[in-house]
């Protein structure tokens, strides 16, 4: 852990699979960073989940049925004037997104 910040340091990172979804091996979870401006935020979740549960992205439920996906991307790109982090469950993990650009995957405790 960052001692000033309170976050973990990304070096410790394990990468998983060919995307940017890497592996904190101190809070067992997988995050994920993604440029707020140029990426959905929708596509990152399903992403991220889709590599932690290693399932393919197609097979699992709509993002739409746990969260408004629109009302999702307008909240995290209207308030960059300050800190914001949404967590929601989706396909048994929990997710946390910011709009610092980062999502947080908590892995299926089985």
């Amino acid at each position: 852990m960052n001692e000033n910040t309170g976050h973990t340091d990304s070096t410790q990172f394990q990468p998983i699979g060919d995307d940017s979804t890497g592996y904190d091996p101190t809070t067992g979870t997988f995050h994920r960073e993604f440029d707020i401006d140029s990426e959905t935020v929708l596509g990152a979740v399903v992403e991220t989940v889709g590599a932690v549960t290693n399932r393919d992205p197609t097979a699992m439920t709509a993002l739409y049925e746990t969260v408004d996906p629109e009302a999702l991307g307008t909240l995290l790109r209207s308030t960059r004037d300050r800190p914001i982090d949404i967590t929601f469950a989706y396909e048994r993990c929990q997710v946390t997104v910011s709009n610092d650009g980062r999502v947080v995957v908590e892995p299926p405790t089985n």
